[in-house]
């Protein structure tokens, strides 16, 4: 399970009460019901937080591919209007990126 997570076993009234330690500073909390998949509640302060991260994690991403870019030789912008890559040069560039789970 997640770190710092709450997973405590609870009934229906209980779970509605989850949100309440959550908005009380009490951090995430799991929701389980059996058969079901877990959710985890979070303060709307936190998924902001969250949100962030996500951006700034891929603004560095593009940062790093500019840079590569730029390390191979590339010029700012060259081959941005052109047909860019095909699947397999997709592919082949971006593999690690890929999750391979059902491919054909």
């Amino acid at each position: 399970m997640i770190e710092g997570v709450s997973t405590e076993q609870r009934s229906d009234a209980d779970r509605l009460a989850a949100a309440d330690e959550v908005e009380a500073g009490r951090g995430p909390v799991a929701v389980v019901r059996p058969g079901h998949k877990s959710v985890v509640l979070v303060s709307a302060e936190q998924w902001q937080h969250l949100e962030e991260l996500e951006s700034a994690e891929s603004t560095a991403w593009w940062r790093r591919d500019a840079e590569e870019r730029a390390a191979g030789g590339e010029e700012p912008g060259a081959g941005e209007e052109g047909p860019g890559l095909d699947e397999a040069g997709f592919r082949l560039r971006f593999a690690h990126l890929l999750d391979n789970a059902g491919a054909a």
